[in-house]
């Protein structure tokens, strides 16, 4: 809520209250003379702010409250003077006249106020809706499913937002000698990180399209979200290229490590390069390192929203899990090792973070 609907806000409920204090002097016949009058209506509007605030930021100081309230009630002969004796007549009618008159004055203000408040309110909401909702429609055509094969390789990628728009993404960019598949993973979740994602894919696309080299993209990359990012925020990074060369070149940068399952041999083991994420610092430089994959052979990229779920005992799925069940389900196709994945970290525990998986078979 913005200060000044909440200041609306709180003026309501000061009105709505109000009436409360005058219903007090109904019931004694109109024994309260006027400052006496004027401070229980004041007071009753008073303390209703008072519980909204200290419920709303700072519910520990309640019992102080309620305390001090109770204080202030049985004090209250002497602090605005004693109850006088009931009137009678004209005068009686004139007061209990008075009495709901404020009543229904102070409650129609206050029932303005509040209405105003929902409707503003309402409409930044709806307003921020929107925007989220068009937020998330960009971010599912920026990182849509990957199900595609190009010469001798199979691709199956796929990225789950942790919430409307995420971070995390997944790419297969097709090259005039080749290809490059890539995962990259912004820090944090939500518009924000969207944001940097989208720029991480936009400079990532414009530089493979002309043939750039893995280690040539993630030196451009860093300068340009270097510029361009919060000083909290970074980018991990991990990616495979098929130049027309007899390997791959692949390349890690403060990114989980690629899986890869040699067929041959049914071994599964963990391809990395020791360097920081992108965005970190302006002159860092990255390198890539070469890779042969045989046919038959899976490769496997993911993010730490797999790895990082947490059970009801508080217990990480983990990498090693996830590495047990690629190894199981290797030769299994794409489809049905995505699936399996994906369940088994659902049956784990809650998604907390953007997931994104990307698989790469060498099929010839």
């Amino acid at each position: 809520m913005s200060p000044r609907s909440y200041a609306l806000f709180l003026t309501g409920v000061f009105f709505t209250f109000l009436p409360a204090g005058l219903l007090t002097d109904i019931a004694s016949l109109g024994a309260n003379g006027p400052i006496r009058l004027a401070a229980n209506a004041f007071m009753a509007g008073a303390v209703a702010v008072a519980y909204v605030l200290v419920v709303h930021r700072r519910p520990r100081f309640l019992p102080l409250l309620v305390a001090l309230h109770i204080a202030v009630a049985m004090e209250g002969d002497r602090l605005v003077g004693a109850v006088g004796s009931p009137l009678s007549g004209a005068a009686l009618r004139a007061r209990l006249l008075t009495d709901v008159n404020g009543a229904t004055l102070a409650i129609i203000v206050g029932f303005v106020l509040l209405t105003h408040v929902i409707r503003a309110e309402g409409t930044r909401y709806g307003r921020v809706q929107a925007e989220i909702a068009l937020a998330g429609e960009i971010h599912r055509h920026l990182v849509p499913r990957i199900a595609r094969t190009i010469g001798r390789f199979e691709f199956r990628g796929v990225s789950l937002p942790s919430g409307e728009v995420g971070g995390d993404l997944v790419d297969l960019v097709e090259s005039p000698t080749g290809w490059t598949s890539l995962v990259g993973d912004v820090s944090g979740h939500g518009v924000g990180a969207g944001l940097l994602m989208g720029m991480l894919k936009s400079t990532a696309r414009t530089q493979l399209r002309t043939g750039e080299r893995l280690d040539g993209l993630l030196n451009t990359a860093n300068s340009v979200l270097f510029d361009l990012k919060s000083p909290t925020m970074f980018a991990t990074f991990a990616g495979v290229q098929q130049d027309g060369g007899p390997t791959l070149q692949f390349t890690v940068a403060g990114h989980l490590p690629i899986l890869h399952y040699r067929s041959g041999t049914s071994a599964l083991s963990e391809l990395s390069i020791p360097q920081v994420p992108l965005a970190m610092f302006s002159d860092t430089l990255f390198t890539s390192a070469a890779v042969t994959c045989e046919p038959g052979d899976l490769l496997v990229i993911l993010t730490d929203g797999l790895t990082e779920v947490f059970d009801s005992a508080d217990r990480e799925f983990g990498l090693e899990r996830l590495e047990s069940l690629i190894r199981d389900q290797a030769t299994a196709a794409l489809d049905a090792i995505e699936a399996r994945v994906f369940d088994e970290v659902r049956s784990h525990g809650a998604q907390i973070d953007d997931q994104t998986l990307l698989l790469i078979r060498a099929v010839g």
